[in-house]
Protein backbone atom coordinates (compact mmCIF):
# COMPACT_ATOMS: atom_id res chain seq x y z
CA UNK A 1 0.00 0.00 0.00
CA UNK A 2 3.21 2.42 0.75
CA UNK A 3 4.24 1.64 -2.97
CA UNK A 4 0.93 2.28 -4.37
CA UNK A 5 0.52 5.54 -2.44
CA UNK A 6 3.85 7.22 -2.31
CA UNK A 7 3.77 8.52 -5.52
CA UNK A 8 0.94 11.05 -4.23
CA UNK A 9 3.79 12.32 -2.41
CA UNK A 10 7.01 12.12 -4.54
CA UNK A 11 7.81 12.41 -8.58
CA UNK A 12 7.90 8.92 -10.64
CA UNK A 13 9.47 7.34 -7.79
CA UNK A 14 11.28 3.72 -8.94
CA UNK A 15 11.12 1.54 -6.11
CA UNK A 16 14.78 -0.42 -5.91
CA UNK A 17 14.05 -2.38 -2.47
CA UNK A 18 11.05 -2.72 -0.42
CA UNK A 19 10.53 -5.17 2.55
CA UNK A 20 7.98 -5.03 5.20
CA UNK A 21 9.37 -2.33 7.18
CA UNK A 22 11.38 -0.49 4.43
CA UNK A 23 11.71 0.80 0.93
CA UNK A 24 14.48 2.35 -0.98
CA UNK A 25 13.20 3.98 -4.40
CA UNK A 26 14.89 6.54 -6.28
CA UNK A 27 13.12 10.58 -7.70
CA UNK A 28 14.28 13.74 -8.21
CA UNK A 29 12.12 15.11 -5.78
CA UNK A 30 13.59 17.17 -2.87
CA UNK A 31 14.55 15.49 0.56
CA UNK A 32 12.53 18.26 2.09
CA UNK A 33 9.87 17.25 0.52
CA UNK A 34 10.31 13.34 1.20
CA UNK A 35 10.90 14.37 4.83
CA UNK A 36 7.27 15.70 4.45
CA UNK A 37 5.71 12.46 3.56
CA UNK A 38 3.39 11.93 6.97
CA UNK A 39 3.42 8.02 6.62
CA UNK A 40 6.89 7.54 6.45
CA UNK A 41 8.46 7.06 10.08
CA UNK A 42 11.93 7.48 9.21
CA UNK A 43 13.22 8.96 6.09
CA UNK A 44 16.86 9.18 4.40
CA UNK A 45 18.63 10.57 1.86
CA UNK A 46 21.48 7.54 0.26
CA UNK A 47 24.90 9.66 0.60
CA UNK A 48 27.28 7.07 -0.78
CA UNK A 49 26.81 2.79 -1.14
CA UNK A 50 29.60 0.36 -1.98
CA UNK A 51 28.70 -3.25 -2.42
CA UNK A 52 28.13 -5.44 0.93
CA UNK A 53 30.11 -8.05 2.66
CA UNK A 54 32.29 -7.77 5.55
CA UNK A 55 30.94 -5.21 7.69
CA UNK A 56 33.98 -3.24 8.73
CA UNK A 57 35.87 -3.27 5.45
CA UNK A 58 32.45 -1.60 3.82
CA UNK A 59 32.26 1.38 6.75
CA UNK A 60 35.98 1.64 5.41
CA UNK A 61 34.56 2.30 1.77
CA UNK A 62 32.10 5.00 2.37
CA UNK A 63 34.66 6.34 4.23
CA UNK A 64 37.07 6.31 1.16
CA UNK A 65 33.72 7.61 -1.19
CA UNK A 66 33.63 11.10 0.93
CA UNK A 67 36.70 11.96 0.10
CA UNK A 68 35.47 13.19 -3.29
CA UNK A 69 33.52 15.75 -2.05
CA UNK A 70 32.04 17.81 -0.10
CA UNK A 71 28.35 17.45 2.44
CA UNK A 72 26.12 20.06 2.96
CA UNK A 73 25.85 20.85 6.77
CA UNK A 74 22.23 21.28 8.45
CA UNK A 75 23.69 21.78 11.96
CA UNK A 76 27.02 22.32 13.86
CA UNK A 77 27.25 18.69 14.82
CA UNK A 78 26.81 15.09 14.42
CA UNK A 79 26.58 11.71 14.57
CA UNK A 80 27.01 8.49 13.56
CA UNK A 81 24.71 4.98 13.94
CA UNK A 82 24.99 1.81 12.57
CA UNK A 83 21.86 -0.24 11.50
CA UNK A 84 22.27 -3.31 10.19
CA UNK A 85 19.26 -5.92 9.56
CA UNK A 86 16.91 -4.18 11.45
CA UNK A 87 18.82 -3.58 14.30
CA UNK A 88 21.58 -1.16 15.59
CA UNK A 89 25.31 -2.82 15.66
CA UNK A 90 28.81 -1.66 16.42
CA UNK A 91 31.77 -1.90 13.82
CA UNK A 92 35.37 -1.90 15.13
CA UNK A 93 36.71 1.62 16.33
CA UNK A 94 38.86 1.98 13.25
CA UNK A 95 36.06 1.40 10.71
CA UNK A 96 34.05 4.55 13.32
CA UNK A 97 36.70 6.43 13.70
CA UNK A 98 37.48 6.50 9.98
CA UNK A 99 34.21 7.24 8.67
CA UNK A 100 33.77 10.04 11.45
CA UNK A 101 37.21 11.36 10.24
CA UNK A 102 35.68 11.93 7.00
CA UNK A 103 32.49 13.07 7.39
CA UNK A 104 33.68 15.81 9.61
CA UNK A 105 36.40 17.00 7.26
CA UNK A 106 33.35 16.37 4.71
CA UNK A 107 31.15 18.91 6.49
CA UNK A 108 32.72 20.80 8.79
CA UNK A 109 30.60 19.50 11.40
CA UNK A 110 32.13 18.32 14.81
CA UNK A 111 30.93 14.60 15.88
CA UNK A 112 29.72 14.38 19.12
CA UNK A 113 28.69 11.17 21.03
CA UNK A 114 25.18 11.80 21.27
CA UNK A 115 22.62 14.48 21.69
CA UNK A 116 21.28 16.71 19.20
CA UNK A 117 22.83 17.30 16.03
CA UNK A 118 22.62 15.85 12.20
CA UNK A 119 22.43 11.75 12.11
CA UNK A 120 24.56 9.54 9.47
CA UNK A 121 23.19 6.04 9.15
CA UNK A 122 25.28 3.45 7.52
CA UNK A 123 22.31 1.21 6.72
CA UNK A 124 21.97 -2.36 5.06
CA UNK A 125 18.90 -4.21 4.83
CA UNK A 126 18.16 -8.04 4.46
CA UNK A 127 19.04 -9.26 0.65
CA UNK A 128 19.92 -6.10 -0.70
CA UNK A 129 23.25 -6.13 -1.57
CA UNK A 130 24.53 -3.00 -0.78
CA UNK A 131 25.85 -0.95 2.39
CA UNK A 132 24.81 2.47 2.15
CA UNK A 133 25.86 5.83 3.88
CA UNK A 134 22.69 8.05 4.71
CA UNK A 135 21.75 11.23 6.12
CA UNK A 136 18.52 11.10 8.17
CA UNK A 137 15.35 13.78 7.30
CA UNK A 138 14.21 16.16 10.41
CA UNK A 139 10.66 15.58 10.78
CA UNK A 140 8.04 18.27 11.81
CA UNK A 141 6.53 17.58 14.92
CA UNK A 142 2.75 16.83 14.91
CA UNK A 143 -0.17 17.73 17.32
CA UNK A 144 -1.34 14.83 19.11
CA UNK A 145 -4.50 12.84 18.52
CA UNK A 146 -7.60 12.01 20.90
CA UNK A 147 -7.83 9.02 22.37
CA UNK A 148 -8.89 6.65 19.88
CA UNK A 149 -8.54 8.76 16.73
CA UNK A 150 -6.74 6.89 13.53
CA UNK A 151 -2.85 7.98 13.23
CA UNK A 152 -1.61 10.98 11.27
CA UNK A 153 0.60 7.99 9.34
CA UNK A 154 -2.56 5.89 8.71
CA UNK A 155 -5.19 8.53 8.04
CA UNK A 156 -2.23 9.71 5.19
CA UNK A 157 -1.52 6.72 4.07
CA UNK A 158 -5.26 5.57 3.14
CA UNK A 159 -6.29 9.20 1.96
CA UNK A 160 -2.70 8.91 -0.21
CA UNK A 161 -4.35 5.30 -1.55
CA UNK A 162 -7.51 7.33 -3.03
CA UNK A 163 -4.89 8.65 -5.76
CA UNK A 164 -5.58 12.72 -5.01
CA UNK A 165 -6.55 15.02 -7.67
CA UNK A 166 -6.78 18.90 -7.26
CA UNK A 167 -10.44 18.63 -8.19
CA UNK A 168 -11.83 15.78 -6.08
CA UNK A 169 -14.86 16.28 -4.06
CA UNK A 170 -13.72 13.97 -1.28
CA UNK A 171 -16.14 13.08 1.65
CA UNK A 172 -16.12 11.31 4.66
CA UNK A 173 -19.35 10.27 6.02
CA UNK A 174 -18.06 8.19 9.12
CA UNK A 175 -15.66 11.14 10.14
CA UNK A 176 -15.62 10.55 13.72
CA UNK A 177 -12.68 12.88 15.17
CA UNK A 178 -11.97 14.08 11.87
CA UNK A 179 -8.52 12.35 10.66
CA UNK A 180 -9.19 11.74 6.87
CA UNK A 181 -10.49 14.76 6.15
CA UNK A 182 -7.61 16.54 8.17
CA UNK A 183 -5.28 14.26 5.90
CA UNK A 184 -7.07 15.48 2.47
CA UNK A 185 -6.10 18.92 3.46
CA UNK A 186 -2.40 18.10 1.96
CA UNK A 187 -2.91 18.01 -1.45
CA UNK A 188 -5.77 20.74 -3.56
CA UNK A 189 -8.97 19.88 -3.21
CA UNK A 190 -11.99 21.49 -5.01
CA UNK A 191 -14.64 20.41 -2.13
CA UNK A 192 -14.14 18.78 0.98
CA UNK A 193 -16.40 17.39 3.44
CA UNK A 194 -16.75 16.28 7.25
CA UNK A 195 -20.02 14.39 7.74
CA UNK A 196 -21.35 12.97 11.53
CA UNK A 197 -24.08 12.65 13.48
CA UNK A 198 -22.06 13.22 16.83
CA UNK A 199 -20.69 16.15 15.07
CA UNK A 200 -21.39 19.12 18.31
CA UNK A 201 -19.73 16.80 20.98
CA UNK A 202 -16.45 15.27 18.65
CA UNK A 203 -15.65 19.36 17.65
CA UNK A 204 -14.42 20.04 20.93
CA UNK A 205 -11.31 18.17 20.14
CA UNK A 206 -10.61 19.43 16.45
CA UNK A 207 -7.47 21.32 16.04
CA UNK A 208 -7.81 25.10 15.91
CA UNK A 209 -6.67 24.93 12.52
CA UNK A 210 -8.97 23.07 11.38
CA UNK A 211 -12.14 24.74 13.16
CA UNK A 212 -10.98 27.73 10.99
CA UNK A 213 -10.48 26.39 7.59
CA UNK A 214 -12.54 26.92 4.99
CA UNK A 215 -11.69 23.65 3.26
CA UNK A 216 -13.92 21.66 5.38
CA UNK A 217 -17.63 21.36 5.20
CA UNK A 218 -19.23 20.04 8.07
CA UNK A 219 -22.26 18.34 8.11
CA UNK A 220 -24.09 16.40 10.70
CA UNK A 221 -25.81 14.23 8.62
CA UNK A 222 -26.41 10.11 8.78
CA UNK A 223 -23.70 7.99 6.40
CA UNK A 224 -26.70 6.08 4.72
CA UNK A 225 -28.62 8.91 4.45
CA UNK A 226 -26.81 12.01 3.08
CA UNK A 227 -29.56 14.43 2.15
CA UNK A 228 -27.18 17.61 1.77
CA UNK A 229 -24.75 15.04 -1.14
CA UNK A 230 -26.50 15.61 -4.13
CA UNK A 231 -26.23 12.22 -6.67
CA UNK A 232 -22.93 11.14 -8.19
CA UNK A 233 -21.70 14.17 -6.68
CA UNK A 234 -18.75 13.08 -4.78
CA UNK A 235 -15.42 12.13 -6.31
CA UNK A 236 -13.83 9.65 -3.65
CA UNK A 237 -14.52 8.34 -0.43
CA UNK A 238 -12.11 7.71 2.05
CA UNK A 239 -13.95 6.58 5.67
CA UNK A 240 -13.74 4.20 8.48
CA UNK A 241 -17.12 2.58 9.38
CA UNK A 242 -18.19 1.39 12.64
CA UNK A 243 -16.48 -1.91 13.00
CA UNK A 244 -19.79 -3.39 14.72
CA UNK A 245 -17.50 -4.75 17.66
CA UNK A 246 -17.02 -1.89 20.15
CA UNK A 247 -20.10 0.30 19.40
CA UNK A 248 -23.65 -0.59 18.30
CA UNK A 249 -24.67 -0.36 14.95
CA UNK A 250 -27.92 0.59 13.54
CA UNK A 251 -28.91 -2.69 11.63
CA UNK A 252 -27.00 -6.29 12.07
CA UNK A 253 -23.87 -5.92 9.99
CA UNK A 254 -24.81 -7.49 7.22
CA UNK A 255 -27.74 -4.93 6.54
CA UNK A 256 -25.23 -2.02 7.73
CA UNK A 257 -22.57 -2.52 5.45
CA UNK A 258 -25.68 -3.48 2.37
CA UNK A 259 -26.96 0.53 3.61
CA UNK A 260 -23.32 2.07 3.46
CA UNK A 261 -22.63 0.40 -0.46
CA UNK A 262 -26.43 1.63 -1.69
CA UNK A 263 -25.29 5.13 -0.13
CA UNK A 264 -21.70 4.92 -1.45
CA UNK A 265 -23.68 4.18 -4.99
CA UNK A 266 -25.79 7.30 -4.87
CA UNK A 267 -22.99 10.05 -4.08
CA UNK A 268 -19.86 8.78 -6.01
CA UNK A 269 -19.59 9.78 -9.69
CA UNK A 270 -21.50 7.03 -11.59
CA UNK A 271 -18.26 6.24 -14.05
CA UNK A 272 -14.74 7.20 -12.13
CA UNK A 273 -15.92 7.24 -8.72
CA UNK A 274 -13.51 5.19 -5.93
CA UNK A 275 -12.85 4.59 -2.18
CA UNK A 276 -10.80 3.80 0.50
CA UNK A 277 -13.25 2.02 3.12
CA UNK A 278 -10.99 0.80 6.56
CA UNK A 279 -13.04 -2.00 8.39
CA UNK A 280 -12.29 -5.05 10.93
CA UNK A 281 -10.83 -7.93 9.13
CA UNK A 282 -13.48 -10.34 9.87
CA UNK A 283 -16.20 -7.69 8.41
CA UNK A 284 -14.09 -7.71 5.42
CA UNK A 285 -15.41 -10.28 3.19
CA UNK A 286 -18.80 -9.09 3.64
CA UNK A 287 -18.05 -5.70 3.26
CA UNK A 288 -16.58 -6.97 -0.33
CA UNK A 289 -19.89 -8.70 -1.26
CA UNK A 290 -21.76 -5.58 -0.53
CA UNK A 291 -19.45 -3.20 -2.64
CA UNK A 292 -19.88 -5.96 -5.18
CA UNK A 293 -23.32 -6.14 -5.36
CA UNK A 294 -23.69 -2.39 -6.00
CA UNK A 295 -21.47 -2.55 -8.61
CA UNK A 296 -18.10 -1.21 -7.51
CA UNK A 297 -14.79 -3.39 -8.05
CA UNK A 298 -12.29 -3.87 -5.43
CA UNK A 299 -9.08 -3.20 -7.09
CA UNK A 300 -6.88 -4.32 -3.54
CA UNK A 301 -6.83 -5.25 0.09
CA UNK A 302 -4.87 -5.05 2.69
CA UNK A 303 -4.41 -6.76 5.72
CA UNK A 304 -3.12 -4.08 8.63
CA UNK A 305 -3.20 -4.00 12.26
CA UNK A 306 -5.15 -0.72 13.94
CA UNK A 307 -4.25 -0.29 17.79
CA UNK A 308 -3.11 -4.24 17.57
CA UNK A 309 -6.78 -5.10 16.04
CA UNK A 310 -6.79 -7.09 12.66
CA UNK A 311 -7.99 -4.62 10.24
CA UNK A 312 -7.79 -4.90 6.50
CA UNK A 313 -7.79 -1.55 3.66
CA UNK A 314 -10.10 -2.07 0.79
CA UNK A 315 -9.47 0.00 -2.26
CA UNK A 316 -11.53 0.39 -5.50
CA UNK A 317 -14.15 2.02 -7.20
CA UNK A 318 -16.37 2.16 -10.23
CA UNK A 319 -13.00 1.11 -11.81
CA UNK A 320 -10.95 -1.44 -10.39
CA UNK A 321 -8.05 0.35 -9.28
Amino acid sequence: MVAASIGSHVDRPEVVYADESSMIFESDTRPSQVAQIPFVKNSFTVIADTVRGDLDRGVLDLADVLRDGGLDANADTFRVMFHVDGALVSVSPRAKRALETEIGYASGQRMVGRGSGEEYWVVGRTDFDHLMLCRRHLRPKRAAKAAGAISHELSSLLVAASRPESGDVFLDPFAGSGSFTNARMAFPAKRIVYSDTDLERLREDFPAAVLKSREIEFLDEDALKLPSIADHSVDVIVTDPPWGEYEELPLELPEFLDATARSFDRVLDAEHGRFVLLIARRAAPEAERALAANGFAIGSVHEILVNGHPASVLVGGREAA
